[in-house]
C-alpha cells in the first residue's frame, strides 16, 4: 500500500509532499485494510484514518477504528484521542467547520471536546506595509533571546506555553522596552502544508493583557511573516488556532477545520 497516495486521494486539500508526510508519520503504527484504507496510531492517539471514497460506508472505517482501539486498550490505556495534540498530522478529525457534528465518531462512542482551524498564507505576495497596522509610539519589534522576562510574558498569557519557549526562535513586540507580544518563529517547518518548498510558521502567538487591543500583536505577526519571506519561505503555517478571523486580517486562509474527539474505555 502506498499510504501517501491514499492520503492524498482522501485529503486533496492538504498540499503536503511525500517526504514531509513520511516524516510526520514517523513512529506511528499502521493498521491496514488491504488497498482500501489504513489508520495510524501512536501511544493512545488515533492520528489518522483514511478510507478511499469508493469503499466508504461499507464498515471499513469502523473496522479500522475498532482495531486501533483494541491495540491501544490492550496496552493499558483507558482513553483514546482521535488525532492528538502532539501530532504533526491531524490533531483532531477533519470536519466541514469547527462546530460540525461527527455522527460517524459519535456512533462509535466518541465525545467532542472542542475544535480548531489550520491556516496558511502564501508569502510570495505578502508585505506588511499593505496592511497599515497602527501601533502606539514607543513600540518596536525584533527577535528576542530566551530569558526570564520573555517567559514571564508568556506565562501572563498562557502558563502551559512556557514549556515550548526553550531552544526556539522568538519574535516579539516591545513597548518602551517591555515585552508586549511574542510568537515562536519557525523558518523550516515540516507540516501539513510542506510541499517541497521552504515553509515557515508562527506559533504560540500572544499579547500580554495590558498591551492588548492596540494592534501590537497583529503587526508583530505581519513583521514575523515578512521576516520569514526574507529568509526564503514560500508560505506560512498557522497551527491550531481559534482566532481565525484575526489571522484573516493578514490574508491567512483556513485550509482545514478539525474537531477534537476522545473516548473513555
Amino acid at each position: 500500500m502506498d499510504r501517501y497516495l491514499l492520503f492524498k486521494e482522501c485529503f486533496p486539500q492538504i498540499p503536503i509532499c511525500r517526504d514531509a508526510f513520511e516524516k510526520l508519520c514517523g513512529g506511528c503504527e499502521a493498521v491496514e485494510d488491504g488497498e482500501r484504507g489504513f489508520a495510524l496510531i501512536k501511544g493512545n492517539e488515533l492520528r489518522l484514518v483514511c478510507v478511499l471514497e469508493n469503499f466508504r460506508r461499507q464498515g471499513i472505517g469502523t473496522g479500522l477504528v475498532r482495531k486501533a482501539e483494541e491495540i491501544i486498550a490492550g496496552r493499558g490505556f483507558d482513553k483514546i484521542y482521535a488525532g492528538g495534540f502532539s501530532s504533526g498530522l491531524f490533531i483532531g478529525v477533519p470536519a466541514e467547520n469547527i462546530d460540525a457534528d461527527c455522527p460517524f465518531w459519535e456512533k462509535l462512542g466518541y465525545v467532542k471536546t472542542g475544535g480548531c482551524a489550520e491556516m496558511k498564507r502564501s508569502l510570495s505576495d505578502f508585505s506588511y506595509e499593505n496592511y497599515g497596522i497602527a501601533v502606539p509610539e514607543g513600540v518596536e519589534f525584533g527577535l528576542s533571546p530566551i530569558c526570564p522576562e520573555l517567559k514571564a510574558a508568556v506565562a501572563a498569557v498562557e502558563e502551559d506555553w512556557v514549556q515550548y519557549f526553550d531552544g526556539c526562535e522568538v519574535f516579539c513586540g516591545y513597548q518602551n522596552g517591555e515585552i508586549a507580544s511574542f510568537c515562536i518563529l519557525g523558518d523550516d517547518e515540516t507540516c501539513l502544508i510542506s510541499d517541497g518548498r521552504r515553509t515557515g510558521s508562527v506559533g504560540c502567538v500572544g499579547t500580554v493583557p495590558k498591551f492588548r487591543k492596540q494592534g501590537i500583536g497583529l503587526k508583530m505577526v505581519a513583521l514575523a511573516m515578512e521576516e520569514l519571506k526574507r529568509r526564503g519561505c514560500e508560505s506560512c503555517f498557522i497551527h491550531y488556532t481559534n482566532v481565525y478571523n484575526w489571522y484573516a486580517k493578514l490574508g491567512c486562509e483556513v485550509f482545514l477545520w478539525e474537531v477534537f474527539l476522545e473516548k473513555q474505555f
